[in-house]
């Protein structure tokens, strides 16, 4: 075989190798991009579930004060409601 054509043989198995690995690079950054693109969005959602259970807990809490001031005013306006009875005809 003469080299001409082993050269020539040589460029197109070289040419097609080198052809096939941007191909196949090409392809596997697409999937790293995606790849990329998948772990941000879960992470995004892991702090999305982490914020909405903080606030829930937070609203929680909140309700739950609110929940007890309203009962101790309702106490009081009965006490002052009582004082009221009882002072009605107090001295002034």
């Amino acid at each position: 075989m003469p080299i001409e054509q082993i050269t020539l043989l040589l460029n197109y198995i070289l040419g097609s190798t080198t052809i096939i690995s941007i191909y196949i690079a090409w392809k596997s950054r697409k999937s790293e991009v995606k790849k990329a693109e998948a772990i941000a969005l879960e992470n995004m959602q892991t702090v999305y579930d982490k914020f909405t259970e903080q606030t829930d807990r937070k609203f929680e809490e909140m309700q739950t004060l609110i929940n007890k001031q309203s009962e101790e005013i309702k106490t009081l306006k009965s006490q002052i409601a009582d004082y009221e009875k009882r002072c009605k005809h107090c001295q002034k």
